[in-house]
């Protein structure tokens, strides 16, 4: 198992609540039905950023939906209200405490 981990910022002009219903509909209409994407958390610090984190289910999953973010209009409105530069750092999941 994978981890993607995305932060960013908002764009300006952009609040919390467009963030949320715009994540809300990339992961209605595009993450929930890519094959090999097991859970993802929108997440926020302290100091005002976010991150996008995905659990894939292996490397060839994060290829797959990368590719697939390449043409898809939802994926394209979600990345719009980010400013940031769309990099992402991705682990392997060793070992899972819960």
């Amino acid at each position: 198992m994978h981890l993607a981990l995305a932060p960013f910022r908002l764009k300006a002009g952009i609040s919390e609540d467009m963030l949320v219903s715009t994540s809300d509909d990339f992961q209605k209409t595009f993450v929930q039905k890519q094959n090999g994407i097991l859970k993802r958390m929108l997440v926020k610090d302290t100091g005002g950023g976010y991150a996008d984190i995905v659990y894939f289910a292996d490397l060839a999953a994060i290829d797959r939906v990368v590719e697939a973010e390449q043409n898809s209009e939802v994926c394209a409105a979600f990345f719009s209200i980010m400013d940031g530069d769309g990099s992402h750092h991705v682990y392997e999941i060793l070992k899972t405490y819960e």
